[in-house]
């Protein structure tokens, strides 16, 4: 392990235990744990997919370093993920206890004095964005975790479970699949689709998981044969080879067939696993 381990990429480690610790209090406690998983992937996939990608790689609010990874987008949404996914637990903890107001303000401060913390040692950087943001923006999320549990509580309407399920599959799906083969280094993005190289990466890639998520559940939820279920997917790979073809999408050499099965068949399974995990609809 380098000088950059134990100055940088420990810290966000112990944060992640920190997250799983928090989970597994939550799981331990609660008779309902088909709900606690279901309301942490949304909650996770909603910071991401509606904050992270546009305020982190578009707007350059702040960057990470934790020093995990040695292309600096990719090492900056790894410290992305760990701050996403320990506010989304105690997203889940406050939701779960029905912790009162002062306690919510108390765990966003906390969050404000790691932010603070993580500045001075120089693993966290703000450009433009400050840490009385972070402190509201996670007051915010309680309130939206309190209001997507319970909507999950009661019999859930079939439009908001399509929502949800979406954003679960933003965590799902979009880390374990779409970020994880960019950072394995077998498929990336245009990268000049507009000046700016991180933005454009995360436009495209933000873009391919929205297109594939509603095609693909599209084609898991409707009530079709077979038959035309396969002619969809079959439609897909045709997507996936004009997406290469124009150099949208971009894999390495004999990855293309392998990462395009992944992707669609992965992002079916998904949605399987995601349709038994969810309440169903009236």
């Amino acid at each position: 392990m380098g000088p950059g381990f134990w100055s940088n990429t420990i810290w966000y480690i112990l944060l992640g235990i920190i997250t799983i610790l928090v989970m597994v209090i939550v799981f331990i406690k609660t008779t309902n744990r088909k709900h606690v998983l279901s309301l942490y992937l949304t909650i996770s996939g909603i910071t991401f997919f509606s904050f992270e990608v546009a305020i982190l790689m578009c707007l350059k609010a702040y960057i990470y370093f934790p020093k995990i990874c040695s292309n600096q987008h990719d090492d900056a949404v790894v410290g992305n993920l760990f701050s996403q996914t320990s506010v989304s637990a105690s997203a889940v903890l406050v939701t779960v206890f029905n912790l009162k107001f002062h306690w919510q303000l108390f765990i966003a401060l906390i969050y404000g004095g790691i932010e603070e913390l993580f500045i001075q040692m120089g693993i966290y950087k703000q450009n433009w964005y400050r840490t009385w943001m972070t402190i509201i923006g996670i007051l915010i999320l309680f309130r939206i975790a309190k209001i997507v549990s319970t909507i999950l509580s009661k019999h859930i309407g079939r439009i908001w479970r399509y929502i949800f399920i979406f954003f679960g599959l933003c965590t799902l799906h979009f880390h374990l699949v779409t970020w994880a083969s960019k950072a394995a280094g077998v498929r990336s993005f245009n990268e000049t689709l507009i000046p700016n190289n991180d933005c454009s990466i995360a436009i495209i890639a933000a873009t391919y998981h929205l297109l594939l998520t509603v095609s693909t559940m599209i084609l898991y939820f409707t009530n079709i044969k077979w038959k035309w279920k396969a002619a969809g997917i079959f439609i897909l790979y045709i997507a996936h080879f004009s997406a290469e073809k124009y150099q949208v999408l971009i894999s390495a050499d004999g990855w293309f067939f392998i990462l395009t099965s992944i992707n669609i068949w992965g992002m079916y399974l998904n949605i399987y696993i995601l349709d038994r995990l969810y309440p169903k609809p009236l």
